[in-house]
């Protein structure tokens, strides 16, 4: 069956995310558009998108097949853990690594060159092939010599600024306020450096949502325009809390907390605040 895919790449890394659904490789395209380079591939079958290509994800709905991979993961036997805040079956077998995540409804078949993902509903699909891709478009960086840092970046005329901190240390304020100065904002908390053998150091962006807290919004002048998109009806990045949303309806300011006291904060993608 005829697949639409989207090929990802930044630096030597590439990746391409297929599915019989637009839904899902458009997700990736705009995911990965403001950071890296995200353009559509040509449909093809799956095997023929691999080739070439990188590493592959494919991403699709069914109604059966989380269950099926479930059965199988019990057959072979588990062991558990949490990823992406779910509980998360994992069973390898012959080389080939299962994993299922009951409560979200999501199934991942894993093999050397290729990573399948279903689902029942095409949102939680497309928001797990994303974030998987960037996992493999990290693990080729990383194998090249690119480290990830825990920083922000602000970049002007081909020069970067880098705020490294721990949390609460000021990073993403920093990058904000330069960016407010006129600089480009490259990423809010992550970035993967590489020194070069003429001394200069090299930064790539790290995609993700933007997250920004609602005092910092506020302070910055910016809260204004993402509340806004919510009171319009827009959803903003569908892993934000239903707190916070709730907060931005009611044009609260003052930061939420979860209970482990981890500060939710608004999450957006960059083409959801122009400035």
């Amino acid at each position: 069956m005829p697949l639409t895919a989207t090929h990802i790449a930044t630096d030597t890394a590439t990746v391409t995310v297929a599915s019989q659904m637009e839904e899902i490789t458009d997700w990736s395209r705009r995911y990965f558009g403001p950071w890296w380079n995200a353009t559509p591939a040509k449909p093809s079958t799956g095997a023929g998108i691999a080739e070439g290509s990188g590493a592959l994800v494919l991403a699709d709905t069914g109604p059966n097949r989380v269950d099926e991979v479930e059965t199988l993961i019990h057959d072979y036997g588990f062991a558990e853990t949490d990823y992406a805040s779910a509980r998360t079956l994992v069973s390898r077998h012959d080389g080939v690594t299962h994993a299922v995540q009951p409560d979200e409804r999501l199934a991942y078949q894993a093999d050397r060159h290729r990573l399948t993902i279903v689902g029942e509903q095409p949102k939680p699909v497309a928001v797990a092939a994303a974030r998987l891709a960037r996992e493999l478009v990290r693990a080729q960086l990383l194998a090249d010599g690119w480290t990830v840092l825990h920083a922000s970046a602000a970049v002007k005329d081909g020069r970067a600024v880098l705020t490294l901190g721990d949390k609460g240390a000021g990073k993403t304020t920093t990058a904000l306020l330069l960016a407010r100065q006129g600089w480009g904002l490259l990423a809010n908390d992550r970035v993967f450096a590489r020194p070069e053998a003429d001394g200069t150091v090299k930064v790539l962006p790290w995609p993700s949502a933007a997250a920004i807290g609602l005092g910092l919004l506020d302070a910055t002048g910016l809260y204004d325009q993402v509340r806004e998109r919510v009171l319009a009806g827009e959803q903003l990045h569908p892993t934000q809390h239903p707190s916070v949303t709730e907060a931005l309806s009611d044009g609260r300011r003052e930061p939420v907390w979860r209970a482990d006291g981890k500060e939710l904060k608004p999450q957006f993608f960059p083409d959801q605040l122009a400035t």
